[in-house]
């Protein structure tokens, strides 16, 4: 803690997709350890009242990052960004792959763009475990990629201008594959619900719940004040050139077992599970080999 907060205070830090899960989480505690916050949201998922403990103490840019003049707007006067703004629901990705690229890609070079020309120090950019596709052995970061939606190819191909701009201009870049993050404020109804947040609320309302596949399909979750800590301490890094980092436990999990494990934290037991066919892009399998990440902050920290 007290190594963040040397490094954050008086920081000037823009975290776009800010009102969101996850960037609200980071916003407030950037604004714990005395860094000076703005944030980029749209609000097309994100909410106000997912910032309403830091309201006072933020600044609040109410735009959308694949607008071409809001790179350069968003990152004027900033030290560092943290990019989360994105299309973030596969299903939506497959239904509108146009507007995913748009905003996943062309909002990832708007943002970069900018901060070239801003002179931004540092750039963190919230990648996806999606773009490995199915991978029965752990996912490790030097394995090829396997994008199996648009989603995922969008996420790739942003990874991939990290690198670029890091390469070519004087920028540090970061790209953290997140794997399943779970935690508060996580929506759980619509295309952007996630399936913790999803079938809490059902367990807890006694609502029918849905799977998509057999239920053997696996996940890797983390705790949303994990993926916040990961955040700021790449963030800290020095020599960073687009690297890139899987954030998750290392752990899997069927979705079978999540049900079980649900049902034993809420209390009660599923009124009824139905099963559907897997959906498009989903992927089968996900865990994560978390060594490069775990040894890089042993050393640094």
């Amino acid at each position: 803690m007290k190594q963040l907060k040397k490094f954050y205070e008086g920081k000037r830090v823009l975290v776009t997709g800010g009102a969101g899960f996850i960037g609200s989480h980071l916003v407030e505690k950037l604004v714990d350890i005395g860094a000076r916050v703005t944030v980029l949201d749209n609000f097309s998922s994100g909410k106000i009242h997912n910032l309403k403990n830091v309201i006072p103490n933020v600044t609040i840019i109410y735009s959308d990052v694949s607008l071409d003049h809001v790179g350069l707007k968003a990152t004027h006067n900033q030290d560092m960004v943290f990019h989360l703004a994105a299309l973030v629901s596969v299903p939506q990705s497959i239904k509108y792959p146009e507007l995913c690229d748009k905003i996943n890609t062309q909002g990832t070079k708007n943002l970069l763009n900018g901060c070239i020309k801003n002179r931004v120090s540092t750039f963190v950019f919230s990648s996806s475990c999606a773009i490995y596709g199915n991978k029965q052995s752990p996912c490790n970061e030097s394995d090829s990629p396997c994008p199996l939606s648009p989603y995922a190819q969008s996420k790739l191909m942003a990874e991939n201008l990290c690198v670029k701009y890091s390469q070519d201009f004087a920028i540090k870049t970061a790209c953290l594959r997140y794997f399943n993050v779970f935690g508060e404020r996580q929506n759980f109804n619509g295309d952007y619900a996630t399936v913790i947040a999803k079938f809490k609320y059902n367990l807890e309302n006694n609502l029918p719940l849905t799977i998509f596949g057999d239920g053997t399909q696996t996940r890797d979750f983390i705790p949303v004040g994990e993926v916040v800590d990961a955040n700021l301490r790449i963030g800290m890094l020095q020599n960073l050139n687009g690297e890139v980092f899987n954030i998750a436990s290392g752990k899997s999990i069927s979705i079978i077992d999540l049900i079980k494990m649900l049902e034993r934290e809420v209390g009660k037991v599923a009124p009824e599970i139905k099963f559907e066919g897997a959906r498009s892009g989903d992927i089968t399998h996900s865990v994560a080999s978390c060594e490069k990440y775990k040894n890089i902050i042993r050393s640094a920290f």
